[in-house]
């Protein structure tokens, strides 16, 4: 692996009307990092291939610990810049609508020849051109993906296989083509007003066929189109969403959760960013959290969790971040105190984080304030076994020894 280069926003001070304040050679600025390029030599496709990696906020500090469900994102050097973000703002604050997630950003470098599985010459406008003479190489591209990016991911970083595809246009194509022959490689899938015309709709056969063998196992296939068509004669085809959707929702298929939103304001250039959200959205219903759970009967948000695994058939935890926030908040900061509810937080962070020192000193803390001090020493002796020399649980010794508080 070859690490290569960061994406990054550069945040300065800006001129302010009125201020007097200006930006100058002489003002500090500071690098926003959303993800950085690697490369990988392929022995399947015979090049070199590059790919973008973002990392959740928490994965400084947790990935020794936990591991993260993973993303792939194709087009990746339109999409990664936007995606990344998306995704980091939907797993955040106090209601997260998705779990914290690694975001690879495959770059497209012969864009027409990856993502197509059949060869033909044929455009949207039913035309044949040049411009798809290279046309037929998804499955090698997709083979590239299975036996050689993803372990290669997963051996370098904390990625759980927990795996969401998510394509636009021509590589929507590649994303059903992918579920229809390979269903056990990604667990869901997104497609962006997918270019399903290709070579005369094969893929819809392709998706006749499949809906006769039992090949799915939990899998999730998320479909967005938009309700607004390019004029003719410049492009002659449907684009083949809309008619996928209502094939297997017709044909209903043992195992595969189809889900499909139609945009009426969004053309085929505008709705990709909102098509991973509502994608997202559709995959991990179930995943925020309430303010009434959450404020109210806290307890009962672990089994929320336990109902969004079984369905998933992977295992997801509330967020340690959040839990730890409410925690505290009970703990400490809302006018009225509220233990038992803050150590409900805790208590289910060691349970959901076992290997996490944070945990069992935030739960050491909670102990201590309530008076128990044999079972904060406990906790802060797991704490610092999992970690020695960690600084908060050290703290919180001290200040048990010194007579201090937790404080």
């Amino acid at each position: 692996m070859r690490l290569m280069r960061s994406f990054v926003l550069l945040l300065g001070f800006f001129v302010c009307a009125g201020t007097g304040v200006s930006l100058s050679a002489e003002t500090p600025r500071r690098s926003y990092v959303i993800g950085e390029e690697h490369s990988l030599r392929s022995e399947i496709l015979g090049e070199e291939r590059t790919f973008w990696v973002a990392l959740p906020e928490s994965y400084g500090s947790s990935h020794s610990y936990r591991d993260y469900p993973v993303l792939y994102v194709l087009d990746g050097n339109l999409f990664f810049p936007s995606f990344a973000g998306a995704v980091r703002q939907l797993s955040a604050d106090a209601t997260p609508l998705i779990p914290e997630m690694i975001v690879i950003g495959i770059n497209s470098s012969q864009r027409a020849r990856d993502s197509t599985p059949t060869a033909s010459r044929t455009g949207p406008n039913g035309r044949e051109s040049e411009d798809w003479a290279a046309s037929g190489g998804a499955e090698a591209f997709q083979r590239f993906v299975e036996r050689e990016l993803i372990p290669h991911v997963e051996r370098n970083f904390a990625a759980s296989d927990y795996r969401v595809l998510a394509g636009y246009s021509l590589t929507g194509l590649t994303v059903v083509h992918n579920l229809l022959t390979r269903p056990e490689v990604f667990d869901a899938h997104i497609v962006m007003d997918g270019a399903l015309w290709w070579d005369d709709a094969m893929i819809l056969e392709l998706a006749r066929e499949a809906a006769g063998r039992p090949r799915f196992d939990g899998d999730q296939l998320f479909i967005v189109t938009t309700t607004q068509r390019y004029p003719t004669p410049y492009i002659t085809v449907e684009p083949g969403g809309r008619e996928l959707a209502a094939l297997l929702s017709a044909r209903p298929v043992p195992g595969l959760r189809v889900v499909h939103h139609e945009r009426t304001r969004e053309t085929h250039h505008s709705l990709p960013l909102i098509s991973l959200y509502e994608g997202l959205a559709a995959i991990f219903d179930g995943h925020a959290m309430t303010l009434d759970e959450l404020y109210l009967a806290p307890r009962e948000i672990e089994a929320r969790f336990e109902r969004l695994s079984e369905r998933l058939g992977h295992v997801f935890h509330p967020p340690e971040g959040t839990m730890d926030f409410f925690g505290y908040n009970f703990m400490r900061y809302l006018p009225e105190r509220e233990m038992d509810k803050a150590l409900v937080f805790f208590e289910l962070n060691t349970r959901s984080y076992p290997r996490s020192p944070g945990a069992w000193t935030s739960l050491a803390e909670a102990r201590l304030e309530m008076g128990d001090a044999a079972a904060a020493r406990q906790a802060l002796a797991r704490a610092l076994a999992l970690r020695p020399g960690y600084e908060r649980a050290q703290r919180a010794l001290h200040a048990m020894e010194t007579g201090q508080g937790s404080r």
